[in-house]
């Protein structure tokens, strides 16, 4: 790899906005995410669970609220009182209707995925139908004392349940009226407490009601009666979000002391048939209240303050116990937050809503930003690589104004792309780990990359779980590629054989001299360093000169409100 004289840079000061809703979508195994700065991201849990799209927030949008309905559309709610549809092919807001309500502070979309409901400040709840333009306001559910904080459907779509302070009504859908109203003890530790928040709700097809609260109780209840069934008390504080899986034989809730609990319908014996629910898993993942759960089939979704959003992976459903059963935790954007100028030695970072532009040691300037497609220019001016949200790659003649070829298409998104000087090859990098090398002037793949994808890349290196997000090249080393993800910096030297999933991937030792035959047959083309990391942004000054961004997860905690203080024993 050679030796680099190296800028580290630490005062890229980004914070990531912590994660208020998560919604996951089971047709196309995608999930939505808010934040509480109001920005929504989509990720594609079958592309290496990468962002894919993401919607910027605004600071007069507080979203409470993300569900998913029939054809893939999404909605958001928030204390602003709109309900938002997105435009997931445009990457705007397609329109904002006021449901006259007041502050929104829950919202859900029935079983057949063509009504949505919404509960509001001023105690209504708002049933609208789903046109396939817009939507449509349809009638108010009776109207309660206090805020709906949470709803649930009832799979049938009969009947729903709506979570307040101190107690869940149970409403008609047909009729619209409230058939069942039940108290929720305030009782907290054996105190009792002014108020009891109910902050989720769940309705099961056989008529139970899970409710999670403030005073940090799960509770079971029957719909039918209206009555207690069973209580689990799992925490010292507000238990703040609940997601069940569609077969309805788990859940998953999330506490703000930043424990997730793994709840199980399991059979009493062994040859029993009746079963019951059985709290089986507690994690540890996060360190500050978990805003938000989602179930998927074969994993545990949560987030909330810390900014991390966790996928822990359910073994017993995971098919293969590979890669792709270890858990993941996702912190920055799958996108690059900085460029560089080499001759003038600047940085640009990219904040939520301004630009900061840094020369070594001082600050220069501010601005604005919007959101872009990836897109990268060859450096002598001629050519234009641009990515949409789609995996497809075009390349345009600049000089023209005209298409000049589109890479052949590829099933998983772009996550960088770059223009290598003098031979104008494109070098592109998809979410799956997977590198390709393109000659534009040839349209057509180069030997190299065409070598590659016959060999196949090292098991390692695919079992990355973090995209790569920056490319460029070597100036004076044509055939030297360099490319990190988070976790990595890496130089693919073109010149050198590629390694087998036999070789050692990271960081063989380099041959003393010319007599060294072991050391010499297991050099290969990856050269990777790890040292850098969270790693936000590397490249090359100058032949010699390295400048790399990070980001210690420890000064972003240290900016975030305090945790909940639990005792420990001995202490």
């Amino acid at each position: 790899m050679g030796e680099f004289k190296v800028h580290r840079v630490r005062f890229f000061n980004y914070v990531p906005s912590g994660i208020r809703c998560v919604a996951y979508n089971n047709q196309s195994n995608r999930l939505a995410v808010s934040r509480t700065d109001g920005t929504v991201e989509i990720y594609n849990l079958s592309a290496n669970y990468f962002q894919e799209k993401f919607f910027p927030g605004h600071e007069s949008r507080a979203t409470e609220a993300l569900c998913w309905a029939k054809g893939q559309r999404l909605f958001s709610a928030g204390l602003n009182g709109e309900i938002i549809e997105y435009d997931l092919q445009a990457l705007n807001i397609k329109y904002a209707v006021d449901a006259f309500g007041g502050p929104i502070w829950s919202m859900a979309v029935s079983p057949c995925g063509s009504q949505l409901l919404v509960g509001c400040e001023d105690g209504s709840v708002k049933l609208f139908q789903i046109t396939p333009d817009k939507i449509q306001f349809e009638r108010n559910f009776d109207r309660q004392k206090s805020r709906i904080l949470s709803l649930s459907w009832h799979p049938s779509g009969t009947h729903i349940a709506a979570g307040s302070i101190d107690y869940i009504s149970v409403f008609a859908v047909k009729s619209g009226s409230a058939v069942h109203k039940m108290l929720v003890d305030r009782q907290y530790m054996g105190v009792s407490k002014r108020k009891c928040i109910i902050w989720g709700v769940a309705f099961l097809s056989d008529g139970t009601i899970i409710s999670v609260d403030s005073a940090g109780k799960v509770q079971f209840w029957d719909s039918a009666t209206g009555t207690l069934v069973k209580n689990h008390l799992i925490a010292n504080a507000d238990v703040q979000s609940i997601a069940v899986s569609d077969q309805e034989d788990s859940f998953v809730v999330g506490t703000a002391e930043g424990t997730v609990f793994h709840f199980q319908l399991v059979s009493v014996t062994s040859n029993s048939s009746e079963k019951q629910w059985v709290r089986t898993k507690p994690f540890q993942h996060h360190t500050h209240d978990v805003r938000a759960v989602a179930h998927s089939p074969t994993a545990l979704i949560s987030g909330g303050t810390d900014t991390h959003l966790v996928i822990r992976p359910l073994m017993e459903k995971v098919e293969v116990k590979n890669y792709d059963a270890a858990l993941r935790k996702i912190t920055f954007p799958h996108r690059r937050l900085i460029s560089c100028s080499k001759k003038r030695h600047l940085l640009l970072f990219q904040f939520a809503h301004h630009l900061e532009l840094w020369r070594l040691g001082s600050t220069v300037a501010t601005g604005t930003v919007e959101s872009m497609c990836l897109l990268a220019v060859s450096p002598d001016g001629n050519w234009l690589a641009a990515s949409g949200t789609s995996a497809g790659v075009h390349v345009y003649n600049i000089k023209h104004l005209k298409l000049h070829c589109t890479v052949p298409a590829y099933n998983f998104p772009v996550t960088a792309l770059a223009i290598a000087p003098n031979t104008n090859n494109l070098v592109i990098a998809h979410s799956d780990q997977q590198v390709f090398e393109y000659s534009i002037p040839d349209k057509q793949y180069t030997e190299w990359s065409r070598t590659i994808q016959k060999q196949g890349f090292h098991y390692l290196w695919l079992q990355r779980d973090t995209p790569i997000t920056h490319i460029s090249f070597h100036p004076k080393r044509p055939m030297h590629i360099l490319l990190h993800d988070a976790y990595m910096f890496c130089i693919i030297d073109k010149s050198l054989p590629l390694p087998n999933d036999k070789t050692l991937l990271y960081n063989p030792l380099p041959p003393t001299n010319e007599s060294d035959v072991i050391r010499r047959r297991t050099a290969h083309a990856f050269k990777i360093s790890k040292i850098y990391k969270p790693l936000l942004f590397m490249d090359l000054l100058d032949e010699r000169t390295l400048v790399a961004v990070e980001r210690p997860l420890d000064d972003i905690i240290a900016q975030l409100p305090p945790p909940i203080k639990k005792k420990k024993f001995g202490t």
